[in-house]
């Protein structure tokens, strides 16, 4: 499962396909094998422009960022029970300050998630477990102490320190949501399958999605180059793989 895993990582992100399609290349010119050399450096070429370019990276994130519609009003929340923000990232890397360590997902989801809870006086279900680079440090803890410093009562917070993907943290809080109106705070690319795995114990979804890497707009454009873009590839193709590994486990 590891492999299969880590063979997953590599065939989503467009650099380190690149790579390989690079070695394999390497390989096959050592053995004269010319026309597969040849053909594997034209498809890297082709890869290369292809995944730098935004527009490419628009046209596979638009699917999974538009497709449910939202309102960012909190009018007819208010007899909601609970708030769930999934766990994103947090390092345990280098000398680094603080806030420094949340990555971007992270931060807004959890910004989002408190002004909510503010707004509307509703519990959040902290969620993530010991997933982390240091495997000793929770990231539900750390979200927890983040959520105190943006200003949420105490009495909102419930901590549930387990979790390592999506599925096992919907069912670390399976008790909490069976049968209950809850608000949904996540990255837009990630709404459809969180709201699935959700769907499978709640009443009623109510979204809030963040962390967009898309404008929402298909009209053509060309720009130069861009490694963002290629990262944004990566995203797409890692959330669609995720997808298909729903579906066919459910």
């Amino acid at each position: 499962m590891h492999l299969l895993r880590e063979l997953f990582f590599i065939i989503s992100s467009p650099l380190s396909l690149s790579c390989l399609i690079v070695g394999i290349a390497l390989i096959l010119r050592q053995f004269k094998f010319k026309r597969l050399y040849k053909a594997c450096l034209y498809s890297v070429i082709s890869l290369v422009l292809l995944t730098t370019q935004p527009y490419f990276a628009d046209l596979l994130l638009y699917p999974l960022e538009h497709e449910i519609a939202y309102s960012e009003t909190i009018e007819g929340l208010e007899e909601t029970d609970f708030i769930v923000s999934p766990a994103c990232y947090y390092s345990t890397v280098g000398n680094v300050s603080e806030i420094s360590r949340w990555s971007h997902c992270s931060l807004q989801r959890l910004v989002q998630a408190s002004k909510l809870s503010k707004e509307l006086d509703k519990p959040i279900l902290v969620t993530g477990g010991n997933f982390l680079h240091d495997p000793d440090i929770n990231y539900s803890h750390k979200a927890y102490d983040l959520l105190v410093d943006l200003g949420v009562p105490r009495k909102n917070l419930i901590l549930v320190a387990k979790g390592i993907d999506t599925a096992s943290e919907v069912e670390s809080i399976k008790s909490y949501i069976t049968k209950k109106d809850v608000i949904l705070v996540t990255s837009a690319t990630h709404v459809k399958r969180a709201s699935l795995l959700l769907s499978e114990h709640c009443n009623e979804i109510s979204i809030f999605p963040v962390d967009f890497h898309s404008s929402g707009s298909l009209t053509p454009y060309f720009k130069k180059p861009s490694v963002g873009a290629m990262r944004k590839v990566e995203i797409a193709m890692y959330e669609y793989g995720a997808r298909i590994k729903y579906f066919l486990l459910n």
